[in-house]
């Protein structure tokens, strides 16, 4: 017995001295040479099992807790994870419906509050070109805002008519069915413009007192047409009821005379297709149903809750409206191009969910061979639709099946995939509705008829995604903000809430955030890689300074473009009743070769210029003597002083770690640095002091855009001048101007052209 209590003894204090080591040692440590890994003191999982719980105990009391291992992608991309990340990464930017289809094929940028698709992966502007001309070109632009205004109508009409100037108002009779998309330029009640902006009525079937109105306001604009608006109709906002912080809820404002604005937002989206096969790739997506597909042939009642379609089309004018744009659904798949209908006619139709119209794989629609005349009228009663109607457009929301549950419905088919869908009943098929609007494109004479026409669909925001996948299958192209830009130098029709004239702020912005990005491009490249400007006289190479360059001719400071319509018409002769301060937007066709890009300088040509110009049509232009850079003296200097500077202060801080001592704000050359790279961009960028003798020629513009027209094989671009000088042109019967790029000293002949307003 005394035995094993002594062994008991020795096993406990055994025990005892495993459980309480007294060495240094730590778990890892303790392992053999040949089981030990360089990894183990940061990834438990290098250790045995049976001791790496004991590890991540030690490791944290050490005060080094283990790093914890990023999540799998797997388990990253899981829906719940991901639906998580997708919100969070919604709170700052807005994301349109088809934000994830358009992020993994093209670089998207932030602008104007949104994600928006900047180009397409693929580039090809050649392609492009094709596509607009030929093919059909597709883009997502519900980045624009929807506001509906509801009231009287003769009181609505005459309030938003103070809003106009210049040609057709809100109150022209062109607009009022509602068969008619129209744009005017919108002004601020002290007469500033502000930009253009679409809008379009609801056809008024019933007579009704009250009139509705959808206005589509580009979002570089929204601000400025809300808050007027606002003004102008005194309206207050309505609070919602429930206190949820949804942002897709739609805002809602009234006033005491029976007014209502809703921002519809939220509710709609928007495509546009452009190009002569536009047509057919909708004609080809949507599908009509059949009118008495739900009516109950006995009269009899049944307990089945009616869908919003059944109540529709219960109304006898409803039905009329839709026999009739059945009949014109069926002649525009026999049209060449969408620029055989009616300029700017709005067609109401209710399609079928056309994800059951999906060929089994991706093909390119053919040509249409028939010859169709075009069409000249529409009558109104074709632009009705219950899109319109918002308990309409939320039951649409509200039964829009995903894409799990029709491929579930397809599963039960005897033999399973998407070639069966034309069997399908409609009865169990969505009806959605939706609005289409032609634009008739450009009506030059020196471009192809219907060039770049197309047709804009809108339809509830929920659906947009299933109609665009939908759109995807017949093989459009799809486009950005580039892509649209590009079409606008080939088209020419710059009377578009796209662009923006240097007269509003939205021009003032974009110019601002323009020039901010490209002096950081600038200063991105090394010293020997930039362009020096100052050699080449150029004053501002990323800003045009209108401002300027309008005081320079006219004494005056006020900036304004001529929009008058009878002035424009008339400019050889009745431009004298014009003020002199004006400006007017120009097309430049350079003679001979050459390309004028953005910010290239408008000059007006010498006698001598003119002369050898008319000996020689081919004659490459004159040459910009290079002028001597007064600041290049200086900036070397300021290099060597902040070379020595930066040197002095790295032995200083060396010497003060060497010693101990505490660095000084006299060692931190933070701050120094950055005074020293301001000085030297204002060395390399000067300030702009003047403009229309900066260069040997006389400046009278600015291009904004320009570039090479495929449409015209020759560089074109679009711009403005003053219209003093334009005047003397005129006077002289001279249309020639000198156009010079920022990066080159060599002028080259352009002719001058006005662009006309559409």
């Amino acid at each position: 017995m005394d035995l094993l209590i002594a062994r008991a003894r020795e096993v406990a204090a055994l025990n005892h001295a495993i459980s309480n080591p007294k060495s240094t040692k730590l778990i890892f440590q303790k392992l053999p040479i040949q089981m030990r890994r360089r990894a183990m003191s940061h990834n438990p999982k290098r250790m045995p099992i049976k001791l790496r719980d004991a590890h991540i105990r030690q490791m944290q009391k050490s005060g080094l807790p283990p790093k914890s291992k990023r999540p799998s992608r797997k388990y990253r991309r899981r829906p719940s994870n991901l639906l998580n990340e997708y919100n969070r990464r919604q709170c700052s930017k807005v994301w349109l419906k088809t934000h994830i289809w358009h992020a993994k094929r093209f670089h998207m940028i932030e602008k104007w509050g949104y994600k928006i698709a900047h180009y397409n992966n693929s580039r090809g502007y050649r392609a492009n070109y094709k596509a607009i001309t030929k093919d059909c070109m597709i883009q997502d632009i519900s980045y624009y805002n929807c506001v509906e205004l509801i009231g009287p109508g003769d009181k609505l009409i005459e309030i938003l008519k103070t809003h106009c100037k210049d040609g057709l108002t809100f109150g022209a009779k062109y607009y009022l069915k509602g068969d008619r998309q129209g744009s005017v330029t919108f002004y601020k009640k002290n007469g500033n413009p502000i930009g253009v902006v679409n809008f379009f009525y609801r056809p008024n079937t019933h007579s009704s007192e009250f009139r509705t109105i959808w206005i589509w306001i580009h979002p570089a604009l929204y601000n400025e047409v809300i808050e007027e608006l606002i003004l102008s109709f005194e309206f207050i906002e309505v609070k919602p009821q429930s206190s949820s912080n949804d942002k897709s809820q739609n805002k809602l404002y009234h006033n005491n005379c029976d007014f209502k604005m809703q921002i519809l937002t939220h509710s709609l989206n928007r495509f546009r297709l452009y190009g002569h096969m536009s047509g057919a790739v909708l004609t080809d997506t949507l599908h009509l149903p059949k009118l008495n597909e739900n009516k109950n042939e006995n009269g009899m009642e049944t307990d089945a809750e009616e869908s919003w379609y059944d109540k529709w089309y219960k109304d006898s004018n409803n039905i009329e409206s839709f026999i009739m744009q059945r009949d014109i659904f069926n002649k525009i798949k026999t049209l060449d191009s969408p620029s055989q209908l009616p300029r700017h006619c709005v067609i109401g139709l209710t399609v079928l969910d056309p994800r059951f119209y999906c060929p089994s794989k991706k093909s390119k629609l053919q040509q249409n061979l028939t010859c169709a005349q075009q069409i000249y009228t529409l009558d109104s009663l074709a632009s009705c639709s219950g899109l319109w109607e918002p308990s309409v457009r939320d039951e649409v929301e509200l039964n829009c099946k995903t894409t799990k549950e029709i491929n579930d419905i397809r599963s039960e088919n005897l033999v399973p995939g998407v070639g069966n869908d034309s069997e399908y009943d409609e009865k169990i098929i969505s009806k959605i509705p939706v609005i289409l609007i032609q634009f008739p494109g450009t009506s030059s004479s020196d471009k192809s008829s219907g060039f770049t026409s197309g047709m804009d669909i809108i339809l509830p925001a929920k659906w947009g995604l299933a109609f665009w996948l939908s759109f995807m299958y017949r093989c459009p192209r799809p486009g950005g903000l580039n892509e649209s830009r590009s079409m606008f130098l080939e088209n020419l029709l710059i009377n578009s809430p796209e662009i923006n004239h240097p007269d509003t702020l939205a021009y003032a912005r974009e110019a601002e955030e323009t020039k901010k990005q490209l002096i950081e491009k600038y200063f991105r490249y090394p010293p020997n890689r930039r362009v020096n400007f100052i050699k080449y006289a150029i004053s501002s190479p990323f800003y045009c300074e209108w401002k300027m360059l309008v005081k320079e001719w006219t004494n005056e400071e006020i900036v304004s473009v001529l929009r008058d319509r009878n002035s424009i018409l008339s400019l050889t002769t009745l431009l004298n009743n014009c003020t002199i301060n004006n400006k007017r937007d120009m097309k430049l066709t350079i003679v001979g070769k050459g390309s004028p890009k953005d910010f290239a300088l408008i000059c007006l040509p010498t006698d001598e210029d003119l002369i050898k110009f008319n000996k020689n049509k081919q004659w490459g232009g004159p040459v910009q003597k290079c002028q001597s850079d007064i600041f290049e003296a200086k900036r070397k200097i300021l290099k060597e002083q902040h070379k020595v500077f930066l040197k002095r202060a790295m032995r200083q801080r060396k010497n003060a770690r060497k010693s101990c001592k505490e660095i000084t704000s006299n060692f931190d050359s933070a701050s120094i640095v950055n005074e020293h790279a301001k000085t030297m961009k204002n060395l390399y960028l000067p300030e702009c002091i003047s403009v229309r003798e900066s260069c040997d020629r006389q400046v009278i513009g600015y291009v904004v855009q320009g570039g090479f027209s495929c449409s015209e094989a020759k560089g074109i671009g679009w711009g403005y001048v003053v219209i003093a000088p334009l005047l003397d042109m005129i006077q002289n019967k001279n249309n020639i101007v000198l156009v010079r790029n920022t990066k080159t000293r060599q002028y080259r002949c352009a002719k001058l052209q006005i662009l006309p307003i559409t």
